[in-house]
């Protein structure tokens, strides 16, 4: 919840240079360590490729002559049943900032976006993707938990069903009156969807999520939660990285899902907002987002990080603190900070993960940071507090003040633990 930042006039989030094959994923991204802000994870914007939103009742011939009319030499739907985004490929030599101007003077458009590529800020033990390259639909079958009053979705590199070290149900159950998503033979839905893949397995193949949906289930099992499921969405791939578009589709299907009232987003990126990213979470003031809020001890109110930075009051940004010499809290040194634009500070260096063989690994980050203040989002919520600001002001009553004098008040409102 923020203090009226400004959502730079710069736009957004993605990686397509050219088309939309998925190996354009796997291409490196480069990192802008010499940027005057020393910003490290600067997106990488496409340069023929716009993101449109089209407005509501555009019929396909409406779509199809605007289309033409801009010599659309390729376009890509959202998967699962969502036609109010579509992204557009145009010749490599297009002036793409001319286009979009042009463009957004439509009238059957609502609003545009650049594609940007961009990745995840946290890196994962390796050896949490290889057991399998994929799950059976019997096994994501074999979690489903229904008939929860709490869904936290999880949007992020999916999930390792077969890494984790408990096996009792916890994922999203799909409702009678839902209509299922399906991809040509990639199967219906089950439980979430793999945006990247464009099927209905939501495997983890880089461990990210697969951590960040474990910490949000230990933490509300151990404090005896039982009402609530977990919807794992893959916007990631398998070396952390996706685009706008993929991002937003996600995005747009974790929204349409009845009983979602946190999101988890663990990532970020500088200096692109995404105008369609703010304005989704803007139309979705009852569903409280929980944001990581960078790795580069980085004053985020001088440098704005996104989607952590952006100033909806229902979006939460969350740093990291240490434990030093036993007992002193403090910020942690990779934590990016602001006064106005970061919120909490929860526990995200060396934070304990057991895999399902009793592997231990200690993960550091602000992504691991956030998922445990979704958790305590979630038990304030089953406690009757339901929206993102009775939730927000609950984990401020809940925390601990930041008074140390070793720990200036510019780091955070408060501690969750």
């Amino acid at each position: 919840m923020k203090c009226l930042k400004p959502l730079f006039a710069s736009l957004i989030l993605y990686f397509f240079i050219f088309g939309c094959a998925p190996e354009d994923l796997d291409k490196p991204i480069t990192n802008h360590n010499s940027n005057k802000n020393n910003a490290v994870n600067l997106p990488v914007k496409s340069t023929n490729e716009l993101i449109i939103e089209y407005k509501h009742g555009m019929n396909n011939n409406m779509k199809n002559n605007l289309r033409r009319k801009y010599n659309v030499k390729r376009f890509e739907k959202c998967d699962c049943i969502n036609d109010r985004i579509e992204k557009w490929e145009f010749d490599p030599n297009v002036d793409i900032e001319g286009r979009n101007d042009q463009i957004t003077q439509e009238g059957g458009v609502e609003g545009t976006d650049y594609q940007f590529f961009y990745a995840n800020e946290n890196i994962s033990p390796t050896t949490l993707s290889t057991i399998t390259s994929s799950h059976s639909n019997e096994l994501i079958t074999s979690f489903l938990k229904p008939n929860s009053t709490l869904t936290i979705a999880v949007l992020d590199t999916g999930i390792n069903l077969n890494k984790l070290p408990h096996r009792d149900p916890f994922l999203y159950t799909l409702t009678s009156n839902e209509i299922l998503c399906k991809e040509n033979e990639a199967g219906e839905e089950i439980s979430g969807w793999d945006f990247i893949n464009s099927d209905n397995d939501i495997y983890d193949d880089n461990g990210h999520g697969t951590i960040v949906s474990s910490i949000i289930k230990s933490k509300l099992d151990n404090e005896n939660i039982t009402n609530y499921q977990i919807l794992p969405v893959k916007v990631f791939n398998h070396l952390g990285k996706t685009s706008t578009f993929k991002l937003l589709c996600g995005y747009l299907y974790t929204v349409n899902k009845p009983s979602v009232s946190i999101i988890n987003m663990s990532f970020g990126w500088y200096s692109a907002p995404s105008r369609l990213l703010y304005k989704f979470i803007s139309e979705n003031p009852d569903i409280l987002h929980i944001s990581s809020s960078g790795n580069d001890n980085h004053d985020n109110d001088s440098v704005a990080h996104y989607p952590s930075s952006y100033d909806n009051n229902n979006v939460l940004a969350i740093g990291s603190f240490s434990i030093r010499n036993r007992s002193e809290i403090v910020k942690s040194t990779f934590s990016n900070y602001g006064n106005t634009s970061v919120d909490f500070l929860s526990v995200g260096d060396q934070v304990s993960f057991y895999d399902n063989t009793g592997t231990h690994y200690l993960v550091s980050g602000t992504s691991y940071a956030a998922p445990l203040v979704a958790a305590k989002s979630a038990i304030h919520y089953l406690s009757g507090y339901t929206t993102p600001v009775e939730i927000t002001n609950q984990l401020r009553i809940n925390g601990t003040s930041l008074i140390s004098g070793s720990m200036p008040t510019y780091y955070g409102d408060r501690i969750i633990e």
